[in-house]
């Protein structure tokens, strides 16, 4: 049994970690404001951590913007390295983002500039590091139509994607907690089996929700957009391919009762 602390763990992806890792039979302590701890300036970090031996970081932001999300995520990972290392921590695991390294130039992709302040200050520090970086979750598809859809008519960027599903990443979390790391940092590489435009999957999804909803791919300007547009949030070629589909995914989630 290993003592892991995660990060964000009230959160979508924190939520279904801890269950994963209470499943395993592992000692989790969730760190979050409900309980007492502040990630941001560090308040109740200390000895909310004493005896951890892994620190698995899943926070995030409801911001958008560039600058909010580089400090957030850059003092979460400045206290979690500072104090794990005072604590004896073995190894911080951190959830990012395939691709983030080519898409920094803010705007709608604010929150990627925080992750990739979050990746450099984690590889800054002295705990030995594992960095996740998946694509975006099945789920992202439903989370745009509650964002973005007004009425029946809605946005959508041309967007290549290659989506994971949730419980896919989660298991890979649990297994890299488990692993941990000798030295240094360490990165991988996460993506779903299908490459699909992300309009379409906003559309499978639509459908399954029983919502007749009119997708308008829309063309944004500048040089992250084409990134994006040429692929770079989906998986290169260094990636572990792994999980269902979007569309098995999506069938086995409509089969579930509400």
């Amino acid at each position: 049994m290993t003592k892991i602390a995660v990060a964000g763990g009230t959160g979508m992806v924190g939520a279904r970690l801890v269950g994963a890792l209470e499943a395993r039979g592992h000692d989790v302590v969730t760190l979050s404001r409900a309980a007492g701890v502040d990630l941001v300036s560090g308040a109740g970090l200390a000895p909310a951590i004493a005896g951890v031996d892994v620190i698995v970081d899943v926070t995030s932001t409801v911001s958008t913007k560039a600058h909010d999300c580089a400090e957030f995520f850059g003092a979460v990972a400045r206290n979690l390295q500072r104090e794990g290392a005072a604590a004896g921590v073995q190894s911080i695991v951190t959830l990012s983002i395939v691709g983030i390294d080519h898409l920094t130039g803010g705007g709608v992709y604010g929150h990627y500039v925080g992750k990739l302040m979050q990746e450099k200050e984690t590889k800054a520090g002295s705990v030995p590091a594992v960095i996740l970086r998946a694509t975006q979750f099945h789920e992202f598809a439903g989370q745009l139509i509650d964002w973005t859809a007004k009425g029946p008519f809605m946005p959508c960027p041309r967007q290549p994607s290659q989506t994971v599903a949730l419980d896919t990443v989660v298991e890979h979390l649990v297994r890299l907690g488990e692993l941990r790391t000798s030295a240094g940092t360490v990165t991988f590489n996460l993506a779903g089996p299908q490459k699909a435009l992300m309009a379409d999957l906003v559309r499978a999804t639509a459908r399954t929700r029983g919502r007749k909803l009119v997708v308008i791919p829309v063309w944004l300007p500048g040089e992250t957009p084409r990134r994006v547009r040429q692929g770079a949030l989906q998986a290169p070629t260094d990636a572990t391919i792994d999980g269902p589909t979007f569309d098995e995914w999506l069938e086995r989630e409509s089969a579930l009762p509400e």
